[in-house]
């Protein structure tokens, strides 16, 4: 069986009393054997211990009456001589049993516990997905001074409210909002709540620059710099007079020059250009 050890002997010996003790005490017969193997097992490996410091009938059967559910008596030995020895009713069977008991209830741990990590990792990594994202960009209530949607210093203005977005490349009026193109070349749309959602539709006009009707006469140093149209009619553009002229597009002439909105209507009545004074100088309507 497992050897000529002390185990060997002492389960050899007292297999049929342990069993037979539990039968008396109204366990019923293979869950009375499926105990003991179980209880003998659990010790084998700490048996040469146990035997040196502990009185081995004592705590084996208060351990087997814990097993069964059987009211504990405290320093009580295992019965003795309760049952004759039957060589046809060996421990072999029964401690290979409960080999494979103890086995599969060390998968099923196993098991439950990969379970748990694979939830703690997964609860995890939600944790970490939720405390990276990006915050929400800040909105402001604040009525639009201009008749159009513009962007200036990081800060796109809708109709009632303000929507912090810095990095904007473009963007283009769609229904009461906006899709923009970040620097990232990430979509977003923005509604007219200042709610920014992300987007795979890009509008054709975001790219396309739109065929604008003619405007009065400009100043020497005035240079139309976009134009976009006003809702329910006609164009409003943006022009600067901090420029030498159009084909020095880029030259600054003074830090004193401005920007300017010219709205017209469908029939070109335009209005006088009126200062931006919104703006530090870095005024978008696209």
């Amino acid at each position: 069986m497992v050897g000529d050890t002390d185990f060997a002997r002492y389960v050899d010996a007292r297999w049929a009393d342990l069993v037979g003790g539990l039968e008396d005490e109204g366990v019923a017969a293979a869950d009375a054997r499926l105990a003991v193997a179980e209880t003998l097992l659990a010790s084998r490996g700490s048996w040469t211990r146990r035997v040196r410091d502990e009185q081995v009938d004592v705590s084996l059967w208060a351990e087997l009456r814990e097993r069964t559910g059987l009211p504990a008596r405290p320093g009580e030995a295992a019965p003795h001589g309760v049952r004759p020895l039957d060589p046809h009713d060996a421990a072999d069977e029964w401690l290979a049993r409960a080999a494979q008991v103890r086995a599969s209830r060390r998968r099923r741990t196993a098991r439950r516990a990969m379970v748990w990590v694979a939830v703690a990792a997964a609860l995890l990594a939600g944790w970490m997905w939720w405390a990276a994202r990006p915050k929400p960009p800040e909105v402001r209530e604040q009525a639009n001074p201009l008749p159009v949607i513009w962007y200036a210093q990081g800060e796109l203005h809708l109709a009632e409210v303000v929507v912090e977005l810095p990095r904007v490349d473009a963007f283009v009026a769609a229904g009461t909002g906006v899709v923009a193109r970040l620097s990232s070349g990430d979509l977003v749309r923005v509604d007219a709540e200042g709610d920014v959602h992300d987007t795979d539709e890009a509008p054709a006009a975001l790219d396309e620059v739109p065929e604008t009707p003619a405007l009065p006469e400009l100043g020497p140093y005035d240079v139309l710099v976009q134009s976009v149209p006003v809702p329910g009619g006609g164009w409003a553009h943006l022009i600067d007079s901090s420029r030498r002229d159009g084909a020095q597009d880029a030259v600054r002439q003074s830090e004193s020059g401005r920007r300017a909105l010219v709205v017209c209507t469908a029939d070109l009545d335009c209005g006088e250009p009126v200062t931006i004074t919104e703006a530090d100088g870095s005024i978008r309507l696209r």
